[in-house]
């Protein structure tokens, strides 16, 4: 009949809950998902243009960027090629080279330019005589620094401006380097301007010194007036020189670079060589706060090609309202999905509510109709067979054999075990429908504690176990006497199951403050730090090395806290594997004795 009536419960629960989940929580659940499918949407829609904006910005900016260094490198071959007029409009000599080159005001209009320079190519029969004028020129004798082992060279014979250092370059043989000379042999064959590779400019040719920083130079071919100049072998024959400007790469690209927002911007720039790019240039970004994109181009001019490479932070590509309209819809959109979705919810669970009242009720007394047969039905029957069998075990029937006395003591201790263990589930049920009501009296807690210890010395000794208890004088409390035995009762019997043969168990009970603790601690198996967390859960068993011996409903522990809880007290475990554990209940005084 319990069974019947236990299923009937369980099957009204099921259809409520159904019936809960499909009316009550489905519905908003549908409507949330509905709403933020749609803002997602929106929300992908944004951000798709948002990066549609961005590449637009990108691509602008790297339009942009090519086109300042292409005018900036134009402007440096304009004056080169002002230096070239210059030439062709008549003879030139140091003085007449320092004037001209002050016109532009270089360090204002071009401060990039770190020198200029005229060389002249001279043949060996023309090497003395030239460089002989240069001397006069010079107050000096003027010689052929670095030679190279071409038939002609092509020296350095006035500088812009004009230092102690530059004055000693002087004479310096421009052909002697690898660079210079390919440039300078590619800007006379196609009768334009010619860049070099990154190179050390010679910072003193006498005393062999160079500059550490990376640099290039510009260079603007200059024939002898009324040679035929169609082809490369008409030009070279035609050579006079070159005009040359020296430039220091970050000098070059900082001023280009000034005009684009480099907070927010990292560029890099490289130089293609023959064997390797050189690193020439960097600019790190000194703001960037988001995510970045990276992107590359290559320009290709007078000769050389540079590699820019960027980092563009995406937060400012754009206005931070376009930046962030996506999130904002996306959290705007969900926002509102939860808003609703919580108003259908509440508005539904609240109609519910007052449909399930009367199913409550029903339920509620299902429940106690339940338990109070469960009550008479379970615990009464084994009651009966416990003292029945104590009877017959104590001779009323008769004596008995050995045999059957043994069996009949097994078959009282297992009829124990099931008393035990209805209790505990009655007593969950009581406190899970919060039926239970503390009796509380005063009483002496230390001989209640006493009592526990010797009711079960007979199982500790059957176990081989050494039980010690100490105790104060004077413990009144207030307390539900029948309840704190529970508590004590199920960690001494759990201390007991979980320790080895041999092993030892200490109970102690102290005061402290306006408290009891007692302290149960064992030598048993102890528990891993990991199981902690489970030993106050219903129907939760830790396993160890003794779970297999150890029988039990795993509840004790549960019950034991709640009921602590409902003294306003608590327990606490620490525990070590292998070494045994330590379980303090604290328990305030009470009322009554609260001044004891």
């Amino acid at each position: 009949m319990a069974d019947r009536r236990a299923e009937a419960i369980q099957t009204r629960i099921r259809t409520s809950l159904r019936h809960y989940f499909e009316y009550v929580t489905l519905t908003p659940i549908i409507v949330v998902i509905a709403i933020t499918v749609f803002a997602i949407g929106a929300a992908f829609l944004g951000q798709r243009n948002l990066e549609s904006t961005q590449q637009q910005a990108i691509e602008k900016q790297l339009a942009e960027n090519q086109l300042l260094v292409t005018n900036t490198l134009n402007s440096y071959a304009q004056v080169l090629w002002g230096g070239v007029g210059r030439i062709n409009s008549g003879a030139i000599d140091r003085v007449g080279w320092q004037k001209f080159v002050q016109t532009y005001n270089i360090p204002d209009n071009f401060p990039a330019i770190s020198a200029m320079a005229i060389t002249r190519s001279l043949s060996d029969d023309q090497i003395a005589e030239y460089t002989g004028q240069l001397g006069q020129q010079y107050g000096r004798e003027i010689s052929v620094i670095n030679r190279s082992q071409f038939s002609t060279s092509n020296i350095v014979a006035f500088t812009y401006p004009e230092t102690a250092n530059s004055l000693d370059n002087i004479g310096l043989d421009s052909y002697s380097q690898p660079e210079r000379q390919k440039a300078m042999q590619l800007a006379t064959d196609t009768r334009g301007v010619a860049m070099t590779n990154v190179l050390k400019l010679v910072r003193n040719a006498k005393e062999g010194q160079q500059a550490q920083e990376p640099a290039f130079l510009l260079y603007a071919p200059y024939y002898q007036e009324g040679m035929l100049l169609d082809t490369v072998t008409q030009r070279r024959a035609a050579l006079l020189g070159h005009v040359s400007a020296a430039f220091r790469t970050d000098n070059v690209f900082k001023a280009i670079f000034s005009r684009i927002d480099t907070d927010h911007t990292t560029v890099r720039v490289y130089m293609k060589g023959d064997a390797n790019d050189s690193l020439v240039y960097t600019q790190q970004a000194s703001g960037s706060s988001g995510p970045t994109v990276t992107r590359s181009q290559s320009i290709e001019i007078y000769g050389q090609t540079f590699v820019i490479h960027y980092e563009f932070d995406t937060n400012h590509l754009v206005i931070g309202s376009q930046t962030r309209a996506p999130l904002m819809t996306l959290v705007f959109g969900i926002t509102m999905a939860l808003l609703i979705g919580a108003g259908v919810f509440f508005f539904l669970r609240s109609r519910h509510h007052r449909l399930q009242l009367d199913k409550e009720r029903d339920i509620t007394r299902a429940k106690d109709e339940l338990l109070s047969l469960a009550s008479h039905q379970l615990r009464t029957p084994a009651t009966g067979v416990k003292q029945y069998m104590g009877m017959v075990l104590q001779g009323f029937a008769g004596n008995i054999s050995p045999q059957q006395q043994e069996l009949l003591q097994k078959a009282y201790k297992s009829n124990e075990r099931q008393l035990h263990v209805i209790n505990d589930i009655l007593h969950l049920a009581k406190l899970d429908l919060g039926r239970i009501v503390l009796a509380k009296t005063e009483f002496d807690l230390g001989g209640l504690v006493k009592d526990v210890v010797e009711e079960q010395q007979q199982e500790s000794e059957a176990a081989d176990l050494k039980v010690t208890f100490r105790t104060i004088k004077k413990t009144p409390l207030y307390a539900d006497k029948h309840m704190l035995r529970m508590v004590i009762e199920n960690i001494l019997s759990n201390a007991i199951k979980y320790t080895d043969p041999g092993g030892s168990i200490s109970v102690r009970l102290v005061k402290a403050n306006d408290a009891y603790t007692i302290t149960v601690k064992d030598t048993g198996v102890g528990i891993a730090q990991e199981d902690l967390p489970l030993l106050f859960k219903q129907f939760s068993r830790v396993n160890n090395s003794r779970s297999h011996l150890v029988s039990g409903t795993g509840v004790g522990l549960y019950l034991a806290q709640h009921l602590i809880g409902l003294h306003d007290g608590a327990i606490t475990v620490s525990s070590r594997v292998g070494k045994g554990s330590s379980f303090i209940v604290t328990i305030p005084f009470g009322s009554p004795v609260e001044k004891v």
